[in-house]
């Protein structure tokens, strides 16, 4: 042992605010688990009450919007490989899902969750869009062009009832093709169990992503002071 030099024993290091990371001098609240110094606090509380609900549905319709469209797009480039990987369907749902919530601001909520939902089911159906155009040229685009009028003299005509039943501009077939689209996924997930399971895991992740934010605050607290006591003035809330 040593008596010619005194050894102090340095105190704790103070706990720091998780979201700005500065010490705690005082005072603090535990928000969902996490040390928050007052003001970031009372910044994270904020940032679930007020403001624009339009504003926000806005821009959490065009941030899905524009998810929805680069998924759908994603998909086409990866069909024209040759191969067609049904679990991008599911990255689909995590990128609208994503920005869908983003544009909420993080708030979430049941109604951002039907639109995350809707606009990831027809970014896979406008994924299908071009299969069900090549499908419907296929079936009846040598019909349609047979029905279509050729200087007044049609050769191997159809049936009048046939030639009406069959539409023979692009504006039509397009117009078709849409409609089609619109029902393409259900339609394959009742021929293709494990594709219908695949979209459903994907609108479900879509809907998981826009869970409802909630904060548990509890607090304030005070540290201890130097005696070891801990004098906390608890009120315990939940905002969201």
């Amino acid at each position: 042992m040593q008596f010619d030099q005194a050894d102090y024993t340095e105190p704790p290091p103070a706990p720091r605010c998780t979201a700005c990371e500065r010490p705690i001098a005082s005072t603090y609240y535990e928000v969902n688990s996490h040390l928050l110094c007052p003001s970031c606090r009372e910044s994270v509380e904020a940032s679930l009450t007020g403001g624009s609900k339009s504003k926000r549905f806005l821009k959490a319709s065009l941030f899905g919007f524009g998810a929805a469209v680069a998924g759908a797009l994603v998909y086409f480039l990866v069909s024209l490989t040759g191969y067609n990987i049904g679990l991008i369907a599911v990255l689909v749902g995590w990128m609208v899902g994503t920005a869908v919530f983003k544009g909420s601001e993080g708030r979430g909520g049941w109604f951002y969750q039907l639109v995350a939902v809707v606009l990831t089911y027809l970014s896979v159906a406008a994924s299908l869009a071009p299969d069900v155009y090549k499908g419907f040229q296929e079936q009846y685009g040598e019909s349609a062009q047979v029905a279509a009028p050729t200087g007044g003299t049609v050769a191997e005509a159809p049936d009048a009832e046939e030639v009406a039943e069959v539409p023979n501009t692009p504006g039509a077939a397009v117009f078709i093709t849409g409609m089609i689209s619109l029902a393409a996924p259900v339609l394959v997930g009742m021929e293709s169990p494990l594709s219908g399971l695949i979209y459903g895991f994907a609108l479900y992740e879509a809907w998981r992503r826009n869970k409802k934010a909630v904060l548990n605050i509890a607090g304030p607290f005070k540290l201890a002071d130097a005696s070891g006591a801990e004098a906390p003035v608890e009120q315990e809330r939940s905002v969201g």
